[in-house]
């Protein structure tokens, strides 16, 4: 399933288009251009080295899912080069209020890991060695951005605990199983009524749809692979 403008719900299509959020994927689209053309090499898990990002209807989705659920408060895991954080961003800037908390574990090229850094499953997704993770996130748009570097398991506890409550949450980190029925259950425990939990690559395995079951919510899609459930 594959969502555009003209295939989302009334209330989110009416955000789009957005004439910041296009020139914003124009400026993405244009990174990953030069990212494709300048960046090449193996993981050491042997994969191709990969940008990481969202295709472009995907990230118009995600855009008007934050423009009209309006979150004060919303935690996204996994950043890379920063594509899925600044999108969000945006949207936030749109809405005139809102602050995205990321947390991210970033594999760098030409890089040496301990043993067991990144999880097996991990593909291709790098950050240039000469750059910081979320490089791409425009300047304008830092004040409303806090970035936390680390495993999900084991940063996203305290962070939630220390918002107390959040509005929107957002999975794009590691794709296992155990992983991603974590984030999941946890994030649900602080998301308010009414907010969002959005995961991308739902493909992967079942835990984004064993954990609607599990809380009795339908699956709502922005794309085959990216779903979001309303709490």
């Amino acid at each position: 399933m594959t969502a555009t403008a003209t295939t989302l719900p009334p209330e989110l299509a009416r955000h789009l288009p957005d004439p910041a959020l296009e020139l914003l994927l124009d400026a993405l689209a244009a990174a990953e251009r030069e990212f494709e053309r300048t960046v090449h090499g193996l993981t050491e898990r042997g994969n191709p080295y990969a940008f990481g990002g969202l295709r472009r209807h995907v990230c118009q989705g995600l855009f008007a899912l934050v423009r009209h659920f309006r979150p004060r408060q919303m935690v996204e895991t996994g950043v890379c080069n920063g594509v899925s954080t600044a999108v969000p961003l945006t949207a936030l800037e749109r809405n005139g209020e809102g602050h995205l908390y990321s947390v991210d574990l970033p594999e760098h090229t030409d890089t040496t890991y301990p043993p067991g850094t990144f999880w097996e499953g991990k593909l291709g997704a790098v950050v240039p060695r000469d750059r910081p993770p979320g490089w791409l996130v425009p300047t304008h748009l830092r004040a409303r951005w806090t970035l936390q570097l680390g495993r999900s398991q084991e940063v996203l506890p305290p962070l939630l605990a220390s918002l107390g409550a959040i509005d929107a949450f957002l999975h794009d980190s590691e794709h296992s199983y155990q992983c991603m029925e974590f984030e999941y259950r946890l994030a649900w425990q602080y998301l308010t009524p009414g907010g969002v939990l959005i995961s991308d690559d739902i493909t992967w395995n079942q835990a984004f749809t064993d954990f609607a079951a599990a809380v009795g919510r339908s699956p709502l899609f922005i794309d085959r692979k990216v779903a979001y459930l309303v709490k």
